[in-house]
């Protein structure tokens, strides 16, 4: 293979050098996944080293899927060890976790929503049951597993804190929970496996002895546990290969650790030090304004980006009266857009919190724009789905008592909280979980009232165990006709209809990965599941993204809207100004802005409406750094006044109503693109009061209110909306 057509003299330099401690800094579109594929590559077909020696780990299982397809592509090969942390300590766990007693190979992973469910259980046992109290039980779990904290050690650290005692008896009953069910959440995944480790040398050895050669993606990514983990998996041959960007580390708030990469180079002494500073993703101007920003950091190893491709469309800046006008500046330069020839997959709205988005959804809405909400309720996340998940976790593990908490009453078997109640309380006296319980219903001493209302579930889940040897594909549609969704949800003929069709989609996901993985259990199947990331197939119709920045890392847009830059918003510095805090928004910002291929728009608003009231805003420093504004500063009084500031100049526009529409000032910084008649170019004076007008989506309407641009109409079920008639996909009836 000849690697130096394949590859630019930067990228080939690492994927040769294979021996000892390498570290990558790859910034944003530099081709890092290329090179892993390479490096990789290069072991197998020029270094003959077999691919099970070979464990490479990302963060996402959809990066994990894209690079063995390359790996297999590139070389023909198999056998290489390809997978995110959370599924590698699965599958680590899944062969040895019986190592640290009283777990069981078959144990679940509890999603967050189910952990959630045990928390809320246990303050209601200690009667304390509050959201905010909650809320902090969670954050203080999670926080004390990633630093490797046991509920003990973790009570004595917060001794003196508000509510301490609290979560701490919190946090020892769930772990007790956990255990007594066979469970296991996200976070010990990666803890138990450190504990496994660290207990039990023979069961590490095995792993080391076995990877010769490390590869780490998004080093920069890795909390305290995913570092102790990789260097202890390359303790015995030291081949370990991390790919970041210090600049791109974004994750502090949930653990992740800078320092990681940075110190690097020091905890591995003769580490060599690759940069990847050529960027193939981004125009010269988009690049200009993300080296502007994320050069005010100090804490960092030092990179600027560069390409020798087009200098591309200037980057466009708006600010604008408030945060409804700025959604229809954004909606209508995304109209224009996608008449003239950009499909709206390729174009994301990006915000810093999720708590903005409202106002676009709104609008998206009004306007018939379709758009995908990263962080919106996922497939898996539905109510009925969780429900048919449930019961396969109840057979797949007979000590989850979580699940068949869920399921007990669904469909309704006339099972309340009361009977619920009553059998786990005669469950927990003898030391059984709820399923274990159920099929020894008639020793527990129940009333004949709660043993006959249990019987028919406990006949059901008989039978669902007695068949869980069927195939795969097969067992689904067993389950969904024995459990009987069918008739359930047959009575509402919207929704019930939406549900059943979300069942008959899972149940060919399901019959697809058994195809796909024709030796896989339940087991495997609903781990799959589970480890499903947020990202994961985004991009499957032409749909606009809106998604925060965090939801969008490591995807890319031809046009990238970011929305909201105001101080206390991007950055938000909500409670922690600390230089640290404010180096980690601008490395947010830095992500936003590298997002975009060949058009960058950046917008704020004078005021936004938030926590219930209107709120006063300052431009975000960002913008200052960017070198777009002079310093952040009150915005004019006037609504109709908006800002076309040229970099160079910095001058603000004239008031656009005093301005034939000849002259009004174009898109800030950027020059109007070649296209179709603007959609904002529409006639206006066509439209009257209390005339029939039809909406694409909503229908018949009566205009009952027209102010400037703006109109009311009024619609026989949906009552009045308001629309910016330029932007309403509106024609009028008469």
């Amino acid at each position: 293979m000849n690697y130096s057509e394949l590859l630019n003299e930067e990228q080939l330099k690492p994927v040769m050098d294979t021996q000892g401690a390498v570290l990558v800094l790859a910034g944003a579109g530099s081709g890092k996944t290329r090179v892993l594929t390479y490096r990789i590559a290069h072991l197998i077909a020029d270094e003959h080293v077999d691919p099970y020696n070979i464990l490479a780990i990302t963060f996402t299982n959809k990066a994990a899927n894209e690079m063995k397809e390359r790996v297999q592509q590139v070389t023909g090969q198999y056998g290489v060890w390809i997978s995110t942390f959370h599924s590698m300590c699965a599958r680590i766990l899944r062969g040895d976790i019986e190592a640290l007693g009283g777990y069981t190979r078959n144990f679940s992973i509890y999603t967050e929503t189910e952990s959630d469910r045990v928390v809320s259980r246990i303050l209601k046992e200690l009667a304390l049951d509050d959201a905010d109290l909650k809320k902090s039980a969670r954050y203080h779990i999670s926080f004390a597993k990633n630093h490797a904290y046991s509920s003990d050690e973790y009570a004595a650290r917060i001794k003196g804190l508000p509510h301490s005692e609290a979560i701490a008896e919190v946090f020892r009953r769930y772990e007790r929970y956990l255990f007594e069910n066979n469970a296991l959440d996200f976070d010990d995944l990666l803890l138990k496996t450190l504990v496994l480790f660290k207990s039990h040398p023979e069961v590490l050895q095995k792993y080391a002895d076995r990877f010769r050669y490390i590869h780490v993606d998004e080093f920069q990514d890795t909390n305290r546990i995913q570092f102790l983990l990789v260097r202890m998996l390359g303790s015995k041959h030291g081949n370990i290969f991390v790919v970041g960007d210090d600049d791109q580390s974004i994750y502090g708030w949930r653990g992740a650790e800078v320092g990681n990469i940075l110190d690097f180079r020091k905890l591995n002494p003769g580490c060599k030090v690759y940069k990847l500073e050529r960027n193939y993703r981004s125009t010269v101007n988009i690049l200009d304004i993300a080296n502007k920003v994320i050069a005010n950091n100090t804490d960092r190893m030092g990179k600027t980006l560069w390409t020798d491709g087009d200098k591309g469309t200037a980057v466009t800046f708006r600010s604008l009266y408030d945060d409804r006008q700025e959604a229809d500046y954004v909606i209508g330069e995304i109209l224009n857009l996608r008449n003239a020839g950009y499909a709206l997959k390729d174009m994301a709205i990006l915000v810093r919190v999720s708590s903005i988005t409202k106002t676009f959804e709104d609008k998206l809405n009004l306007y018939n724009v379709p758009f995908r909400l990263i962080g919106g309720m996922k497939f898996y996340d539905r109510a009925e789905i969780k429900d048919f998940l449930a019961y396969l976790k109840c057979v797949a593990n007979p000590r989850d008592s979580e699940s068949m908490r869920r399921i007990i009453n669904v469909p309704n078997r006339k099972i309340g909280e009361t009977t619920v109640t009553k059998f786990a309380t005669e469950c927990a006296r003898r030391d059984m979980s709820l399923p274990e319980g159920l099929a020894e219903v008639h020793i527990l001493g129940l009333s004949s009232q709660i043993e006959n209302k249990l019987a028919p579930f406990a006949a059901l889940m008989q039978r669902l165990n007695d068949n869980r040897n069927m195939p795969l594909g097969d067992y689904a549609d067993f389950v969904n006709r024995e459990v009987g969704f069918s008739e359930y949800y047959n009575g509402d003929e919207d929704e019930g209809a939406a549900r059943l069709e979300n069942i008959a989609n899972l149940i060919q996901s399901i019959k697809e990965f058994a195809h796909d993985n024709p030796d896989a259990g339940l087991e495997e199947y609903l781990q799959s599941v589970t480890l499903i990331s947020d990202t994961d197939d985004v991009l499957v119709d032409d749909k606009l993204t809106v998604a925060t920045v965090h939801g969008v890392k490591g995807l890319e847009f031809d046009v990238v809207f970011v929305v909201g830059l105001e101080e206390g918003i991007f950055p938000t510095l909500r409670q922690d100004t600390t230089p640290k805090a404010i180096e980690e928004e601008r490395r947010i910002m830095y992500v936003a802005v590298t997002r975009a291929r060949k058009r960058l728009y950046l917008t704020c608003a004078q005021s936004r409406f938030r926590f219930g009231r209107r709120e006063n805003s300052l431009a975000s420093r960002f913008l200052t750094e960017a070198g777009i504004i002079p310093k952040p500063q009150p915005l004019p009084e006037n609504p109709r006044i908006t800002h076309s500031v040229n970099s160079a100049m910095g001058r603000i526009g004239r008031d656009i109503k005093d301005l034939p529409r000849s002259r009004q000032p174009r898109s800030a910084i950027a020059p109007q693109i070649e296209r179709k008649p603007s959609v904002t170019d529409r006639d206006l004076s066509v439209f009257k009061l209390g005339m029939k007008v039809e909406h694409s989506r909503f229908g018949v309407g009566e205009i009952v209110d027209i102010t400037g641009e703006n109109a009311k109409i009024k619609f026989k079920d949906l009552g009045v909306k308001m629309f910016n008639m330029r932007l309403a996909p509106i024609k009028p009836l008469q």
